[in-house]
């Protein structure tokens, strides 16, 4: 093996392995509230258990304006739970998004609908956050609403991802008992 494919191989191993990543999508209706705090709160639970180079979390909106600030609640809310919040405008559900996504997590069965209308084929990954959790809820928007609805959808998400976490490791074919920490 030549210096030059020594060189190589790390790039290689990085391109390969960026390639095998999961994609995990949060949507919602505007990409401003309940999508991008799904979203934070798993991509700081999957690097939590040690799959954060495995697993990627992005959020969009089945309605969302491009460029939109995520609801400023929603920011607070994340940083006074020391979370990070990844993407700080709204993107719109792109076909490409939704092909690339091993598991496709909507708040509404009406966004499943919406997804199901621009790409038939990704319905079998579609699931309501809940479905992870064997219980089929909605989780209700709290856009324009006082604190009290905030923090409702907020439990709600928080109990919810709690309880789906073995069923969402499972539907990403990630063997739980082999943790990705060194």
């Amino acid at each position: 093996m030549s210096v030059a494919d020594t060189q190589l191989d790390p790039l290689r191993r990085a391109e390969k392995k960026q390639s095998e990543r999961k994609q995990v999508l949060a949507v919602c209706t505007a990409n401003v509230c309940r999508s991008p705090f799904v979203a934070a709160l798993l991509q700081q639970r999957f690097r939590e258990n040690g799959y954060g180079d495995v697993v990627s979390v992005e959020s969009a909106g089945v309605r969302a304006e491009s460029g939109r600030e995520v609801d400023s609640t929603i920011v607070a809310m994340l940083a006074d739970m020391g979370v990070e919040l990844a993407a700080k405008k709204a993107m719109p559900v792109l076909e490409e998004t939704l092909r690339k996504a091993d598991i496709i997590l909507v708040m509404e069965e009406a966004q499943r609908q919406a997804l199901f209308y621009r790409l038939p084929n990704a319905l079998p990954k579609i699931f309501l956050l809940s479905e992870l959790a064997h219980r089929f809820d909605e989780i209700p928007d709290p856009y324009g609403q006082g604190a009290h609805a905030y923090e409702v959808m907020a439990a709600l998400v928080l109990e919810l991802i709690e309880q789906g976490w073995p069923e969402m490791l499972k539907r990403l074919d990630i063997d739980p008992w082999q943790s990705a920490k060194p």
